[in-house]
């Protein structure tokens, strides 16, 4: 995965599947609730962003990026946002 992990193409693509993934989400959560297996994927997705804050932070620390920044992103984005900024594909 070496060569994929610093693919900048690579990771906007992940980050372009999450945009929409968050879209549709929350189009059929305000349309339907939770009723639609999307709604609940988006959640499920939301939640363990959530539970990478603290890798992410540990991951980002040497690139002394602001814990507001490292917060939305990783709640927005997730893994696809620090793993590339750790190797210095994105720069914040």
């Amino acid at each position: 995965m070496g060569a994929l992990a610093d693919n900048r193409r690579f990771w906007l693509a992940c980050n372009l599947v999450t945009l929409v993934l968050h879209a549709f989400g929350v189009y059929l959560y305000a349309s339907e609730g939770f009723a639609h297996p999307v709604a609940q994927l988006w959640a499920i997705v939301l939640m363990l962003h959530m539970l990478e804050f603290p890798l992410a932070f540990i991951a980002v620390r040497e690139r002394r990026i602001g814990w507001g920044v490292t917060i939305m992103a990783t709640l927005i984005f997730g893994f696809t946002w620090w793993v590339p900024t750790r190797r210095g594909v994105f720069h914040a």
